[in-house]
């Protein structure tokens, strides 16, 4: 979804997902898909920028991002995040890479290092992370979506914001 002044809704909305899950849960169950437990975070910075159509936007930067005051206070403000540089691990593998919520996409993806000597196995190494990245992903946005149909979605995302009624 998309509004006029260009920010796109879903985007948006799942990298604020990101931000309080990863702000509040020390681990995210994806066993249902095989996928095992794994931690997401936001990482050094997150940019937010106005839903009324003012132009405004910050990126903030701080290796305390989920701690920061200020970050909370922005979202209540009316901003959302249209970027955010996101870390996930998973068992003894971990990516960084840069999520952009229009158009939504990952980029800057830094992927494991595995510490194979031979060519092919770290080609292959490196083929199965992205491919579990992929799925990580997927079954995060998966995730998403089925929670954002919850009655109390909305109001856990406000109790998490302390925005009260």
């Amino acid at each position: 979804m998309k509004k006029d002044n260009g920010i796109g809704y879903l985007g948006s909305e799942f990298l604020l997902w990101i931000f309080w899950k990863s702000a509040t849960e020390e681990t995210m169950s994806l066993n249902n898909l095989g996928l095992g437990e794994i931690k997401i975070s936001v990482e050094d910075s997150i940019t937010l920028v106005s839903v009324t159509g003012d132009g405004y936007c910050e990126t903030v930067k701080s290796p305390e991002i989920l701690k920061l005051p200020s970050v909370r206070e922005s979202i209540k403000k009316g901003r959302l995040p249209e970027a955010a540089k996101i870390k996930i691990a998973s068992k003894d593998l971990d990516w960084s890479f840069q999520i952009k919520a229009l158009p939504f996409k990952i980029s800057s993806v830094k992927l494991p290092i595995t510490g194979e000597k031979n060519e092919n196995e770290m080609i292959s190494v490196r083929l199965i992370a992205m491919t579990k990245l992929e799925l990580i992903m997927k079954a995060l946005f998966n995730t998403f979506l089925l929670e954002r149909e919850m009655t109390d979605f909305v109001d856990n995302i406000k109790d998490f914001l302390g925005i009260a009624e």
